[in-house]
């Protein structure tokens, strides 16, 4: 080993040189790869959630592109009915924020932007992969919660500066923290997770169509009944109608749960040809199928990436070791006529070239690592950090840069084995 380090530094700017093409290299493996462990993160909670429940949207609405409409009570109530079905819990979903008039499309955001999340305390519903949440403060709202209580991510708490017991205003009512999420790394780290009732009186009063509709809806509950039959039929018939609309009509979308033992995907076709007319169906598999084809396309772009910078590295080292056995010929031929084996000849140059990519990846990694705390930490306040740094990573990348430089030093290494003794003390 004394030996093979002293090889390295009699020939310091090369090694030096061929050191930093792989501290390159790995610095930008290191960070693209912990750009993807983290979005892995995000997609695998996502993927959790989505398949452990059937999700149905109204007819004409998009559940990917965010295109909503309506799922009234009495279709979900139907629903319910669909043999296999446990439960079906209705939910809306809006941001957390009213859009600034100023800038509508929003901030730039790393994953979801901080939303209200709804809960039906009344329907029964679970998700067959995430039944519940772990807290880091306080508790989770649930079915003897107030209504106005709210359990919120640590992310929206780190932005907000807000705090289990605080009172705090949202679209400008007033909710009661009562509980922090610990941190999931995943959607749940951005919700505000509150009652449907009120997600619902919120969701109207920030559509103007809904709005419009449940003040019609609430002049009209003062007409008794004996007042409208003398008015004129067609005005009968629009106040009829607008006694017809419901709050509790207003979901744009809805999870469904199904019976132990029943196959979910039996279930999705018995919803889909009994309300194909009425929703859209999405089947746990299919949204998990579509999950793993969006996750390996980014993964596939971010690390690939990352190894064209590596390759440069590895073919500096291929470089660097052709140019040092070709300087050494003569030591090489003196080494085989004392008794130096092939074998040790091409093991004492592949573990020259794997010392390089051990160094340069040990610094390159550090940079990447420290690169990636300082972007995290400076986008902590906003819940936007974007890198996931793990040990097990980190080891990975040490062992791979280890690998690497093996790897490079392998053609070098097999030529100076094959050097004819002869030949080679008679080179200089």
């Amino acid at each position: 080993m004394i030996e093979i380090l002293r090889n390295m530094w009699r020939r310091k700017f090369r090694t030096l040189l061929t050191i930093f093409g792989i501290v390159i290299g790995i610095f930008a493996f290191t960070v693209m790869g912990s750009m993807a462990l983290k979005l892995n993160k995000m997609i695998d909670g996502g993927k959790k959630y989505i398949t452990g429940q059937i999700t149905i949207s109204p007819k004409g609405a998009d559940y990917m592109s965010g295109t909503t409409g309506m799922l009234p009570v009495d279709l979900l109530n139907k629903i319910e009915k669909v043999e296999g079905v446990e439960a079906v819990e209705g939910s809306v979903s809006l941001m957390l924020d009213e859009p600034d008039p100023d800038n509508p499309a929003g901030g730039i955001n790393f994953g979801e932007p901080a939303s209200i999340y709804s809960f039906d305390p009344s329907s029964g519903f679970e998700n067959k992969n995430w039944q519940t949440m772990a807290m880091k403060e306080g508790k989770l709202i649930g079915k003897e919660s107030a209504k106005n209580d709210v359990s919120i991510g640590i992310n929206i708490a780190t932005d907000k500066k807000w705090k289990v017991g605080d009172r705090v205003k949202i679209r400008g009512r007033e909710f009661n923290i009562v509980g922090i999420f610990e941190k999931t790394m995943t959607g749940p780290d951005q919700y505000v997770f509150m009652n449907i009732d009120i997600a619902r009186e919120l969701y109207v009063e920030q559509n103007p169509f809904l709005k419009s509709l449940k003040e019609k809806s609430d002049e009209a509950a003062k007409i008794s009944q004996s007042e409208l039959t003398m008015l004129p039929e067609q005005t009968r018939q629009q106040i009829t109608d607008a006694k017809a609309f419901k709050v509790e009509d207003v979901s744009t979308m809805a999870s469904i749960s199904w019976k132990d033992g029943v196959d979910p995907e039996v279930v999705v076709q018995r919803i889909k040809d009994q309300f194909k007319n009425e929703t859209i169906v999405y089947s746990p598999k299919a949204m998990g199928e579509l999950i793993d084809k969006a996750s390996a396309m980014m993964n596939a772009v971010i690390l690939g990436s990352a190894l064209l910078a590596l390759v440069v590295g590895l073919f500096s080292i291929v470089n660097t070791m052709l140019m040092s056995v070709s300087e050494r010929t003569k030591e090489i031929g003196i080494k085989k006529a004392i008794g130096a084996s092939p074998v040790a000849i091409a093991l004492e140059y592949t573990l020259e070239a794997g010392i390089m990519g051990l160094f340069g990846g040990a610094v390159g990694m550090g940079l990447g690592v420290l690169a990636a705390e300082i972007i995290n930490n400076k986008m902590a306040s906003k819940g936007a950090e974007i890198f996931l740094i793990e040990p097990n990573f980190m080891i990975a990348v040490i062992v791979f840069s280890f690998a690497v430089g093996i790897l490079a030093g392998l053609l070098p290494a097999i030529r100076a084995s094959r050097l004819n003794v002869v030949d080679a003390i008679r080179e200089l």
